[in-house]
């Protein structure tokens, strides 16, 4: 029974979210202490001295960074919110689900986990350069010069990303019997990855009832270029993926976004229509795992 509700937990959430948006909204402002709990549970499971960085990690790096720089650079010709919300979808880290997904489609999951790990560490350093390159001060910084908007994005970003791994390594060190605790208990990560989706499709939902007519056909193209940005870099991450006998978790590691981060940087950011992009990125990665799950069970019935 409660595998069956964890297969349509995130529909169940996002429709809940969407539904009772006047109740989750206001308080949507929590979400960024439950990712702080989703990423140090994560981190739990693995020891640093597991990390092994490989060549398709630098590849997936390369494709995460440039990508996002280059789909920018075209899209802002010609509409900046398409832009950034096309690019923040390529920026995000890997979910940490990710490595629940490769396993159940048979592949490596002690290279996801590396990448998912690495990748979060690295958007918590560059993020902060990237968005304020671009401009992306939001509420949060106003009208403040580069390296003001930078420190102010560095503050928000980077203790939220990086503050995780460095408690997991310290409660290891000093209270190990806490740390396995956190360890054994991935289940809850999942649940309040659950919640946390919930709260912030509310906050989503919120920001795009207050739209005019213009608006929402706008924000129709936003979710368009999401689709497109989300098969784009599934393909692409199992196109490199195969090249290193690694298929499934290249795939995984490019095309299955931290969404709850994503989505929270992007209405802290930029503008509420921006958010739109990783919010129906939400759909269209669930929309492609489910696919993947069903390909996979048919081939293994079949087999």
């Amino acid at each position: 029974m409660l595998k069956k509700l964890k297969t349509y937990a995130l529909f169940i959430s996002m429709m809940v979210g969407i539904l009772a948006h006047p109740v989750f909204a206001p308080v949507a402002w929590v979400t960024k202490y439950m990712l702080f709990c989703m990423l140090l549970i994560t981190y739990c499971k693995v020891s640093p001295r597991q990390l092994r960085f490989e060549r398709i990690h630098l590849w997936l790096g390369v494709v995460q960074l440039f990508g996002c720089l280059f789909v920018y650079a075209v899209l802002a010709l010609f509409d900046v919110q398409l832009a950034q919300g096309s690019m923040i979808c390529i920026l995000a880290p890997t979910a940490t689900s990710a490595p629940v997904i490769t396993g159940l489609l048979g592949g490596c999951v002690a290279s996801l986990v590396t990448y998912s790990i690495t990748s979060n560490l690295a958007v918590a350093v560059v993020a902060p350069l990237i968005l304020s390159l671009i401009g992306a001060h939001g509420a949060v910084a106003g009208d403040l010069t580069f390296f003001e908007a930078f420190v102010v994005i560095c503050k928000k970003v980077m203790p939220l990303l990086i503050g995780p791994f460095v408690l997991s390594i310290v409660l290891s060190r000093f209270t190990p019997k806490i740390h396995e605790a956190l360890k054994t208990k991935q289940t809850i990560s999942f649940w309040l990855w659950v919640l946390a989706l919930a709260l912030l499709m509310g906050r989503t939902t919120e920001d795009l009832l207050g739209l005019d007519t213009k608006d929402k056909l706008r924000a129709a193209l936003i979710a368009f270029g999401a689709l497109v940005v989300c098969v784009l870099q599934f393909w692409a991450g199992r196109r490199i993926g195969r090249r290193f006998d690694n298929v499934v978790a290249g795939g995984q590691s490019l095309g299955q976004k931290n969404t709850i981060l994503v989505i929270w940087m992007a209405q802290t950011f930029f503008d509420p229509m921006v958010a739109v992009a990783p919010a129906s990125y939400v759909l269209w990665q669930n929309l492609i795992n489910s696919y993947q799950m069903w390909r996979f069970q048919r081939k293994q019935l079949q087999g």
